[in-house]
């Protein structure tokens, strides 16, 4: 019985071992990525002035974006997303696939895309 209650005390100790391991690994690419909303950026370095914006409203974001970036020859995006954006600048016109109801800061993220393409970078 003693061999037993060491053999599950060990085995406790490994799980909360790989759970703290798997979290510093993982913590920052959940928490990496913060982006303020009222952050300023230089609207100089748009791409156009003039573009037009088609919105598309859908059930299922993550699929519908990661359908219209297959359709685009772009292979999808491989995580889920919250909105997403596809702009074509020889036409000068960009597509914004929201959520059907959606708040300001992810409108302007995607309307920033339209302006500027993959700020991201």
């Amino acid at each position: 019985m003693e061999m037993t209650i060491k053999m599950l005390v060990k085995n406790v100790i490994d799980k909360y071992i790989y759970c703290i391991i798997l979290l510093i690994f993982t913590a920052p690419a959940v928490f990496a990525y913060y982006e303020d909303p009222h952050q300023q950026f230089d609207m100089t370095n748009n791409k156009s002035n003039e573009t037009k914006i088609k919105f598309i409203q859908v059930s299922n974001v993550t699929k519908a974006c990661n359908a219209e970036s297959k359709r685009r020859g772009l292979g999808g995006f491989g995580y889920a997303v919250d909105a997403c954006s596809f702009y074509n600048w020889s036409m000068d016109e960009c597509t914004i696939i929201t959520p059907k109801t959606a708040n300001f800061h992810t409108i302007g993220h995607e309307v920033r895309h339209c302006l500027q393409g993959n700020w991201h970078k």
